[in-house]
C-alpha cells in the first residue's frame, strides 16, 4: 500500500525521522517502513500528548484480520488496549481519517506514561521489541496454501475460460498473474497475450504488443502465426477483399510492413483471412506449386474465392486476362444478391467469421454431404475439443459420409484422418474409468482430465454412482471430495434427489477421515452439505452428516477460514428441518468453539451472519464474539449503493444466495432482492436477467450454459461474477462496488 511518511511524522505526530533519536530505533523505522513500502507487513509508531500508539499497516483486509489475532497473542491487554478497541482506527481523529481503514490498524501501547513512568517505559520496549520479531516471523515466512501463487493449469484453464466468456478484465488479470509468479518463459507469455487478444478480435494491441517482433523472428506455434494473420489482414486488407478489389489489395499489401512477409503456416485447415494473407504475401516469394495449392484449397473455403485470388494474380503480373491460364473456367461471375442467404451460406460465413461452435451448430442440420462435412471437419479442427469431435464423428457415421470423403479433396482427407487419430489418443476415458483412477495413482492422466474433455463424457447413471460410493475405500472417497468439483457438478441431480443424502454423508465421511487441509476440502464440503439438505435426510443421516462435518471443520480452522467456517453453519442451517434438530444446536456450539481462538480475524458480515443463525437456534452468540466487532461501524455503507436498485443472486448452491439475501436485508433495509436457481433457457431467467439492475452469478456454482444464457441477456450491462461459494464470497465481491 501506498504511505506517505513524512505526513506520518508529520503535524499529527510528535515523533520526527529527522529528530533526536537512538540509532536502534532509526534502523528499526528505516526496516518497518521498507516493509510497508514493498507490500509487507509493518509497524510504525505515533506520539501525542504522551501517548503512544502503533500503527500496523498489512496488504489487504485478510491480512489485516490475521494480524489483528496474532497481536492478540504477542501483544495481548497486558500492553495495549486491543480487547477493547480491536485494532480500529478512530474516525474523528484527522490523523487516522487519512489511512485506509480496511488495511491499517492501531493500538495504543498501555499503561500511559502519565500512570505510571517506568511500567510505562518497560511496556513500550516489550511492545517494540515483540513488533520487531513479529514482523520478521510474519514476512519471512514460506507462502500458506492459503496466500501461494495459483498453479500455471489453474491460471491457464481461467484464461481459457475469460476468453471463452469474452471477460478482458479477467483475461488480463490472469496474464498479469502468469507474468508474475508462473515459470513460463518471455515467448510463450507472449505467445498466450497474442493469442488472447486475437480472442477479443483487439487487433491494435495485438500488432503493438511489444514482443511481436521478437515472436515473428522465431519458429512459433501455428495458431499464434494463425492470429498474427488475422491481425494484419483485419488491419490492412479485410475492407479491401469484402468489396473484391484487387487493386486496393495490391496496394496495401505493398504499404504492408516487411516483418509480416513471411507469414506462413503449413496448414491444411484455412480460413479467408489465412488463405488471402498467404496468398499475397506468397505471390512475392514462394513457387507456383504454392501459389496454386492456396488457390485449389480456397474453394472448400468459398466457391468464388479462387476466382478472386486469380484475377489478383493476374492484376499483380499485369497478364493479360485471355493469356491467364484457366481464367474464364475459373473466375467466378460477380455475385447477384438474392432476398435471402441459404443455410449452407449462413453456417459457411460462421465459419469464416471463427465462429466454429455456431457454425458446426448450423452444419448438423444441413442436409447431410460434402458441404456439411467440409464446415464440420474444419470448425472441429479448430476447437481441438473432444466434445465436438465426437459430434462430429457420430454425423459422419450415421450419414455413412466416410467414403464421400474419402473421394474428395485432399484437405477433406486429411482432416478426417485428424479426427480419427484425435478421438484415438485418449480411448476409454469416461465417469467409469476416473472413479477407477481415484483409488490409484495420483498423477493419473484420467483425474487430470480438463472440462473440454470431460463434457462430452456421459454422466452415470444413479444405481451405477450408489454401488461404488456406497462400495468405495474412505480414501478414495476422500480424494473424490478433494479433487471431484467436475465430477459432482455434472452429477449434481443425482445427488440432490430425494433419498440421495446418503450418497453425500458417504463423501463427508471419506473427506473428514482423510482430515486434508485444503482448499478442494472445503469448497467440496458445502458443496455436499448443499446437496444432501435438498436431498431430504432422515434424521439420523442429518445427524451422522453434522459430525463429519465437525471435523473437517476441525481440521481447516485457522484464523483465514474464519468466514468459510460462518458459511458451514449456515448452510447446514439453511432449511427449516434442519433448524428443528437438536443436532444442530450442538453443532453451533462445535463451530463457535472452532471460531473463538480465531474471533478477532472474523469480519463484521461474519459476526451479523452469526446473529441471524443464532436467533434461528433461539441460541445467543457468545459475548466475546461480539465483543470484537466495532460498535461504531456502518456495516451496511459498503451496500448502500444497492439501495434503489433490483438485485438478482444466481446459483444452484440455494442456501448461499437465500443466506446472502437474508444479510443484504438486514444491512440495507428496503433492498429489492431475489434469489434464483433457474435452469438455463427459462423464461423466468430470461426475465430475471433482462430487468435486474445488478445480476450476481455464483460461477463456482452454475452451469456454463446457464452463465452464457444470462450473458446474452444482459448485453451490455455489467454481471458480477463470484468464483466461490458461499455467503460470504457474494458479499465480498457487493462490498467492492
Amino acid at each position: 500500500m501506498s504511505v506517505d511518511f513524512n505526513e506520518f511524522f508529520g503535524e499529527h505526530n510528535e515523533i520526527r525521522l529527522r529528530g533526536a533519536m537512538k540509532p536502534e530505533m532509526t534502523v528499526f523505522l528505516e526496516n518497518q517502513m521498507d516493509a510497508v513500502g514493498k507490500g509487507c507487513i509493518g509497524f510504525l509508531p505515533r506520539r501525542a500528548e504522551s501517548r503512544l500508539w502503533w500503527y500496523g499497516f498489512t496488504p489487504t483486509p485478510d491480512r489485516k484480520r490475521e494480524l489483528l489475532t496474532l497481536l492478540g497473542w504477542w501483544i495481548g491487554p497486558t500492553f495495549s488496549d486491543l480487547p477493547a478497541r480491536h485494532g480500529s482506527l478512530d474516525p474523528t481523529d484527522p490523523f487516522d481519517a487519512a489511512l485506509e481503514g480496511d488495511k491499517v490498524l492501531r493500538f495504543e501501547v498501555l499503561p500511559r506514561w502519565s500512570a505510571n513512568q517506568e511500567n510505562a517505559t518497560h511496556a513500550r520496549h516489550s511492545v517494540r521489541a515483540s513488533l520487531w520479531l513479529l514482523g520478521r516471523l510474519v514476512n519471512g515466512r514460506p507462502p500458506s496454501e492459503f496466500d501461494a501463487p495459483r498453479s500455471t493449469v489453474e491460471v491457464l484453464d481461467d484464461l481459457g475460460h475469460a476468453i471463452s466468456a469474452q471477460d478482458r478484465s479477467i483475461a488480463l488479470a490472469c496474464l498479469r498473474e502468469l507474468e508474475a509468479t508462473s515459470d513460463l518463459d518471455q515467448s510463450n507469455m507472449a505467445f498466450l497475450r497474442l493469442r488472447a487478444f486475437a480472442g477479443f478480435q483487439d487487433w491494435r494491441s495485438l500488432l503493438a504488443d511489444r514482443d511481436l517482433e521478437h515472436v515473428l523472428a522465431m519458429r512459433r506455434p501455428a495458431k499464434v502465426t494463425l492470429a498474427i494473420q488475422q491481425a494484419v489482414y483485419a488491419s490492412w486488407l479485410a475492407r479491401h477483399d469484402h468489396v473484391g478489389s484487387e487493386q486496393d489489395l495490391l496496394d496495401a499489401l505493398a504499404e504492408l510492413p516487411s516483418t509480416f512477409r513471411s507469414l506462413r503456416t503449413d496448414s491444411s485447415s484455412m480460413t479467408r483471412a489465412q488463405a488471402v494473407t498467404e496468398f499475397l504475401i506468397a505471390m512475392e516469394s514462394e513457387s507456383e506449386d504454392f501459389i496454386t495449392k492456396i488457390v485449389d484449397d480456397s474453394g472448400s473455403i468459398d466457391p468464388k474465392l479462387p476466382g478472386h485470388l486469380r484475377k489478383i494474380l493476374r492484376t499483380y503480373r499485369k497478364i493479360p486476362f485471355e493469356e491467364f491460364p484457366d481464367a474464364a473456367e475459373n473466375i467466378a461471375p460477380d455475385p447477384v444478391e438474392g432476398p435471402t442467404r441459404t443455410p449452407l451460406e449462413e453456417a459457411t460465413d460462421m465459419m469464416l467469421q471463427s465462429n466454429f461452435e455456431a457454425a458446426i451448430e448450423a452444419a448438423l442440420k444441413l442436409e447431410p454431404g460434402l458441404h456439411s462435412a467440409h464446415i464440420l471437419l474444419i470448425c472441429a479442427r479448430e476447437l481441438e475439443s473432444q466434445q465436438h469431435a465426437s459430434t462430429v464423428a457420430h454425423y459422419i457415421s450415421a450419414h455413412d459420409l466416410r467414403e464421400v470423403i474419402g473421394g474428395a479433396y485432399a484437405q477433406l482427407r486429411d482432416s478426417l484422418f485428424w479426427l480419427e487419430e484425435f478421438l484415438q489418443e485418449e480411448p476409454g476415458l469416461d465417469w467409469h474409468s476416473w472413479l477407477g483412477a481415484l483409488g490409484g495413482d495420483h498423477r493419473s492422466a484420467v483425474l487430470e482430465a480438463d472440462t473440454g474433455t470431460t463434457d462430452s463424457w456421459p454422466a452415470l447413471s444413479r444405481a451405477v454412482l450408489a454401488a461404488w460410493l456406497l462400495s468405495a475405500p474412505a480414501e478414495a472417497l476422500g480424494r473424490l471430495g478433494e479433487v471431484g468439483g467436475q465430477f459432482m457438478a455434472v452429477h449434481r441431480e443425482i445427488f440432490t434427489a430425494d433419498g440421495a443424502a446418503e450418497l453425500n454423508e458417504r463423501v463427508l465421511a471419506g473427506l473428514a477421515l482423510s482430515g486434508k487441509n485444503s482448499v478442494g476440502v472445503r469448497v467440496q464440503t458445502q458443496a455436499l452439505l448443499d446437496y444432501l439438505l435438498s436431498a431430504h435426510p432422515t434424521a439420523k443421516i442429518f445427524t451422522d452428516a453434522l459430525m463429519w462435518t465437525e471435523g473437517i471443520v476441525s481440521a481447516n480452522a485457522s484464523a483465514v477460514t474464519t468466514s468459510w467456517m460462518v458459511d458451514i453453519l449456515q448452510t447446514a442451517t439453511a432449511t427449516p428441518a434442519a433448524v428443528a434438530s437438536p443436532a444442530t444446536e450442538e453443532f453451533f456450539h462445535q463451530v463457535i468453539g472452532h471460531l473463538r481462538p480465531f474471533k478477532t480475524a472474523l469480519s463484521p458480515t461474519d459476526i451479523e451472519a452469526l446473529k441471524i443463525v443464532s436467533e434461528e437456534l433461539s441460541q445467543t452468540v457468545p459475548g466475546d464474539l461480539l465483543a470484537v466487532q466495532d460498535k461504531d461501524a456502518d456495516l451496511g455503507a459498503p451496500f448502500r449503493y444497492l439501495a434503489d436498485s433490483k438485485v438478482i443472486l444466481y446459483s444452484l448452491t440455494e442456501s448461499a444466495t437465500t443466506r446472502a439475501a437474508q444479510m443484504l436485508r438486514v444491512l440495507v433495509p428496503g433492498i429489492d432482492i431475489e434469489t434464483s436457481a433457474e435452469h438455463d433457457g427459462s423464461g423466468k431467467l430470461a426475465a430475471q436477467a433482462a430487468n435486474a439492475d445488478v445480476f450476481v452469478v455464483v460461477t463456482a456454482s452454475a452451469k456454463h450454459a446457464a452463465t452464457d444464457f444470462i450473458t446474452a441477456r444482459r448485453g451490455e450491462r455489467p454481471i458480477v461474477l463470484v468464483n466461490s461459494r458461499g455467503s460470504s464470497a457474494i458479499l465480498r465481491e457487493l462490498a467492492k462496488g
